[in-house]
């Protein structure tokens, strides 16, 4: 009987055990891949539902007739991933639905798990007959609208979107100028004349009101002016006599009331004179 020596296995060629080597690799990185995509699918819709809240917004009277809006935004990342060039523009509109103006953030940086407060302030221009100027003599909801883009997981772009309604208090809250019955008062025509309103703002009014009465005509008939230190919810009522130019008449026309205090001067909404 003839017996033969049993021979070693016979090694694969190299280049199929690159191969094989490769394909087992790009399985593992498949997989991780594909566990990448799908925690970063469930992050992001994680962070979009998590829709930025704006904070306790306060307000003041600024420079050059324009009123300061200034407050917080908290953004939350409840994702695995950070989120880069995070920036918000915010577009505040009044209770009529006019257009009040719209401010953008600086990009931040949001960290995985965590709340950023981005601060935010807005200066309106306070012109005669604009959007802006029932601000300062009418309570009312505006509706704050709240765009944010960022680049996510470093690769992916993605944009927020969250519109809330916050109530606002108006500083000179239902302004009212009243005049009384003229007087004769050493050969001149008096006329006592009452302004009141409430101050539902924020921040204490400190300064002076200047008032001008002008006939039907728009002619000037007199000037008065109120001292004012009235602190948040207080409520304002104070008559001056104003002493009116000769034949003039004061019923059918207009009182001009402009605040001044430090941070400048504001021009009032005109109020009608029965």
């Amino acid at each position: 009987m003839v017996s033969f020596a049993a021979l070693p296995p016979r090694r694969p060629p190299r280049l199929y055990r690159t191969a094989r080597a490769f394909a087992r690799l790009s399985a593992v990185v498949l997989v991780l891949l594909l566990v990448f995509l799908g925690t970063v699918a469930y992050s992001a819709s994680e962070l979009v539902r998590q829709s930025p809240q704006t904070g306790g917004f306060s307000a003041g009277l600024a420079a050059n007739g324009t009123m300061a809006v200034t407050g917080a935004v908290s953004v939350s990342n409840p994702g695995f991933y950070p989120v880069g060039g995070f920036s918000m523009s915010l577009r505040i509109s009044n209770g009529s639905g006019a257009y009040l103006g719209t401010v953008t953030t600086a990009s931040v940086d949001l960290v995985p798990g965590g709340v950023t407060t981005v601060p935010v302030a807005l200066y309106l221009p306070i012109t005669s007959g604009g959007p802006a100027e029932s601000l300062l003599v009418s309570d009312q909801y505006l509706v704050v609208g709240v765009w944010g883009n960022a680049t996510y997981a470093y690769l992916f772009p993605i944009s927020v979107h969250a519109e809330e309604n916050r109530s606002w208090g108006a500083p000179f809250s239902n302004l009212r100028v009243g005049v009384g019955t003229p007087t004769l008062v050493n050969g001149s025509v008096s006329v006592p004349v009452t302004v009141s309103f409430t101050n539902h703002a924020s921040f204490a009014e400190v300064g002076t009101l200047s008032l001008v009465v002008r006939d039907a005509g728009g002619a000037t008939c007199g000037s008065a002016s109120f001292p004012l230190d009235v602190v948040p919810g207080a409520y304002y009522y104070s008559t001056q006599p104003v002493l009116l130019s000769s034949g003039c008449s004061v019923s059918g026309g207009t009182a001009v009331v402009t605040f001044s205090g430090p941070a400048g001067t504001i021009v009032l909404p005109p109020q009608a004179i029965p």
